[in-house]
């Protein structure tokens, strides 16, 4: 089951509720330092019917990229259906030959089909209402299915070095919200899923690797400061 804060006291600063929550976070962690979200994404939807919602990444302009990720997620998959509301860039992509529909993935509508992966990329931090987009994915899931979220980490070395030099952060303009662990956590309490996971995921080598790595395991340097993203794995509370 979901973690529940609930159960302990009805005060969301409840020192006891904090504190199990500190334990809790570590145990959920996952840090892949041998390949980049992209690549790891690959990996959880390989032979897998996926829903990947939010494909066009802003522009058309990605879409000739080796690197552009719903490219690499149509490649890997066994079957997928890419979403988005930008409706002259879907035409665009169905032309090309993607599997594509303009859809409000924060809408009620329920697509007739279900998924053994739904990947939302860089989506949460955009709508208006993130829960009506987990809910739209968790509609789609099929028993057993992932959700796996992407979404910047506001506590990356990219936003702190920013804040010290120029006092202030400013991101990507379009942007609504962070979300952070405990964000997921709660957002998923809220709305019947489970944080399975949070992953991590950055490749890291070398000698400086090995540097931040022994750091880590001495606890003289926080993990989630060398990583810009957070990656949510969200499942059916039951499973």
């Amino acid at each position: 089951m979901n973690f529940d804060w609930t159960r302990i006291s009805d005060d969301p600063n409840n020192r006891a509720a904090k504190a199990e929550v500190r334990v809790l976070l570590p145990l959920l962690r996952k840090v892949h330092t041998d390949t980049d979200l992209t690549g790891f994404v690959e990996r959880a939807v390989a032979g897998k019917r996926v829903l990947d919602i939010g494909v066009v990444s802003h522009s058309a302009r990605y879409f000739d990229e080796p690197g552009w990720r719903h490219g690499r997620i149509h490649r890997a998959a066994g079957y997928c259906l890419g979403l988005d509301i930008l409706e002259p860039l879907v035409a665009e992509l169905n032309g090309r030959g993607f599997n594509v529909r303009c859809v409000d993935a924060t809408s009620e509508l329920d697509l007739g089909e279900r998924f053994d992966r739904v990947f939302i990329g860089d989506v949460m931090e955009h709508v208006d209402n993130p829960s009506a987009l987990l809910l739209f994915a968790k509609r789609h899931l099929s028993t057993g299915g992932r959700i796996f979220a992407a979404t910047p980490n506001p506590f990356s070395r990219k936003f702190v070095r920013q804040f010290f030099r120029q006092g202030v952060v400013v991101v990507n303009l379009d942007h609504m919200a962070w979300f952070t662990p405990t964000m997921a956590l709660e957002i998923s309490r809220r709305i019947g899923l489970r944080l399975r996971a949070y992953h991590l995921v950055k490749p890291i080598g070398g000698i400086s690797g090995a540097i931040k790595k022994f750091a880590w395991r001495l606890g003289v340097s926080p993990i989630e400061y060398s990583f810009p993203d957070y990656l949510f794995e969200f499942c059916l509370p039951e499973e």
